[in-house]
């Protein structure tokens, strides 16, 4: 098995069976304890994802991007991202903690949100950044699996009804513990801090560059965490899980964009610094063959949404088929989003990161504010999928001024393609599954006669995966 076959497989593994077994987990807990306390959890997954966001401040990347070069051009080492990983958990938990006790709510609300919260405890010495950097993804694959196995069965054997949801945040912080246990048992071995830090001084060096990323890191996750958290807080706990359901399958389905991801920081960061000119073209191919993943699974998602639902999570969440309907357009965006925003991270171009993610993130707020303001779950996701278009714009701005490309012709033809034969299928008398099927088909076959995807981009693929 060749390198990159190597690494993609051990990505793909990971995150299939560790984000596998935290969907099924979920779909678990959204039959058991219904929409309502759902939409609790999926509120305070929000609420940790801001709190992990403050927590790492961009350190996560800076750490990937630093561990991916040779050790004498890193600017900083690994004990020092480490430590500063550890000071900014600790402030933030503190912080957290006191505010969340403060605000008037139910009791078992505070406790499902505070329990969640002190998952920060382990994911500070979490130490996946290192080895995602030394690309050792079957280490990371290994603590992936365990994390949601440990998950899946603690969850399987004591949440049994809806007395039972303040001990799933228990349950969830004991799987991260078992992931950072699994790689803090690799690193005995693999000895990450050789390098002492250099003292205080370069702290402050430190948490100015990673929160340039940071704070770019805030705004582009504003159509991930912002909704559920709106919807929980302004609308109900209920309209909270119908979306939270819907959307946890969009997350599941964009699998694929992260295996991408997780593969182009450190190999992109490589090849930039050594040949730019191989790097272009390679990033050229990847470019069209990923538009075409996005936009493949879009439409599979979109035309199968209703039979998707019903056959994981009932007729409770009928509501939620609609609303996977709305969000197959941002899976779709996703895609080309996750390209030009890791691109420019990957091109060591932090600053237009931050502001592709700033103004992107901002304009993406205001319009999902907006839209939680009409009460509607469904105008909810309508400004989800709004707003990854508006931060994929931006992104796209400050990326094309490093690699000016022709981006926008094989975009047009695969929405196009998808828009068309989503019309069609919606009339069909077969079955949701069936005609999503039928369509993927449909679709990859024009996409090859218009010459987006051709035998060369299919050489390239089988020239990484074979040789």
């Amino acid at each position: 098995m060749n390198k990159l076959k190597e690494k993609a497989f051990w990505i793909a593994l990971g995150d299939i069976a560790g984000r596998g077994l935290s969907f099924v987990t979920s779909v678990y807990l959204a039959r058991t304890l219904g929409a309502e306390f759902y939409g609790l959890i999926v509120m305070a997954l929000s609420i940790l994802g801001y709190a992990t966001w403050l927590s790492d401040l961009g350190l996560h990347n800076i750490g990937t991007r630093e561990t991916a070069k040779e050790p004498s051009k890193r600017i900083f080492r690994v004990l020092e991202i480490f430590r500063m990983k550890l000071f900014l958990g600790i402030a933030v938990l503190i912080v957290s903690t006191f505010l969340i006790s403060m605000i008037d709510s139910g009791e078992i609300e505070k406790q499902v949100i505070l329990g969640y919260l002190y998952s920060l405890i382990p994911y500070m010495a979490l130490m996946e950044w290192f080895y995602t950097g030394k690309q050792e993804f079957r280490k990371i694959a290994a603590s992936k699996i365990f994390n949601g196995l440990v998950y899946f069965l603690l969850v399987l054997l004591m949440i049994k009804n809806v007395e039972d949801v303040t001990m799933v945040p228990v349950l969830y912080t004991v799987g991260i513990s078992v992931s950072v246990l699994t790689l803090a048992t690799f690193a005995i071995k693999d000895k990450p801090f050789t390098l002492p830090s250099r003292g205080t001084q370069i702290y402050p060096d430190l948490l100015k560059t990673s929160s340039v990323l940071g704070l770019g890191q805030f705004f582009a996750q504003v159509v991930h965490l912002l909704p559920p958290l709106l919807i929980g807080a302004l609308l109900s706990l209920h309209d909270a899980g119908i979306y939270g359901v819907a959307f946890r399958i969009v997350i599941i389905a964009i699998m694929i964009d992260r295996v991408f991801v997780t593969l182009l920081i450190p190999n992109l960061s490589s090849l930039w610094s050594k040949n730019r000119s191989v790097a272009i073209e390679k990033i050229n191919i990847v470019y069209q063959l990923i538009s075409t993943a996005g936009a493949l699974l879009g439409l599979f998602m979109a035309i199968g949404a209703e039979q998707i639902i019903g056959l994981l999570y009932g007729n409770e969440y009928t509501e939620s088929v609609i609303i996977l309907q709305v969000l197959s357009v941002m899976i779709a965006i996703t895609f080309i989003n996750s390209f030009f925003s890791f691109g420019l991270i990957a091109t060591n171009k932090d600053k237009e990161y931050f502001l592709a993610t700033c103004f992107g993130g901002t304009i993406s707020a205001l319009v999902i504010f907006s839209f939680v303001a009409l009460g509607n779950t469904v105008l909810v996701a309508v400004s989800v999928s709004i707003a990854e278009v508006i931060i994929t714009m931006f992104t796209y701005f400050w990326f094309r001024k490093i690699i000016p490309s022709n981006f926008i012709k094989p975009l047009v033809i695969n929405y196009i393609v998808a828009l068309l034969l989503f019309g069609i299928f919606s009339f069909s008398p077969l079955t949701p599954l069936i005609n999503a099927s039928l369509a993927s088909i449909i679709f990859v076959i024009i996409i090859t006669k218009f010459g987006v995807v051709n035998q060369s981009h299919i050489n390239y693929v089988k020239s990484k995966l074979i040789r």
